[in-house]
């Protein structure tokens, strides 16, 4: 009895990771530094998918987020430095660095520039950019609550002053997934030894 227990745990647990695996999502909710943004969180969204050869990543400023405020940079941590990138399609990306770099006080080793000028060509609110990351997966991500953060600017203050803000996501929503598929495991266990 014992192993057949074991066996489901091992299928359930690897079916969780499956499932996890199917992409990686990130809702920037918190505020690193700098100021609060105007509208509702998640001001942001971040999709991370397995393609041949590497990652498609798709970064989206949730209409929440109040007008006028735009994406500037974005920021992510891979445990293996990706090789290249491919953005050229994209009509609001200017620019990716790969390359160890440190912002707001945490690593990072990808930067993607957006643009800030003309104002109708920023990153606003239901606009999302898309890019290609060559040579990682989704495994190689840091998966970690600082392994991305995302740079928005045009935040209104009080007496006509626009403020900005670095942006993190707590734990991505697949490793949720994982987790939640753990403890209904656990709980399955638990019901079968009554």
């Amino acid at each position: 009895m014992r192993n057949r227990w074991m066996f489901g745990v091992l299928v359930g647990l690897l079916a969780s990771m499956q499932f996890a695996q199917a992409n990686i999502v990130f809702h920037f909710t918190t505020v690193w530094t700098g100021n609060t943004p105007n509208g509702t969180s998640p001001w942001a969204t971040m999709t991370i998918n397995n393609i041949s050869g590497g990652v498609q990543v798709n970064i989206t400023h949730n209409n929440t987020s109040a007008p006028g405020q735009f994406l500037r940079e974005l920021f992510l941590k891979f445990n293996t430095l990706p090789t290249s990138a491919h953005f050229t399609s994209d009509p609001y990306i200017t620019g990716i660095t790969l390359g160890n770099t440190t912002n707001a006080g945490l690593s990072f080793n990808v930067q993607v520039n957006f643009k800030s000028a003309p104002p109708s060509q920023r990153l606003l609110p239901g606009g999302t950019a898309s890019f290609k990351l060559f040579g990682v997966s989704e495994a190689d991500f840091a998966g970690q609550n600082t392994s991305a953060m995302v740079h928005l600017q045009g935040i209104q203050l009080p007496g006509g002053q626009t403020g900005s803000s670095k942006l993190i996501a707590p734990e991505p929503a697949s490793m949720i997934a994982l987790g939640t598929g753990l403890v209904s495991l656990l709980g399955l266990r638990r019901r079968r030894q009554r």
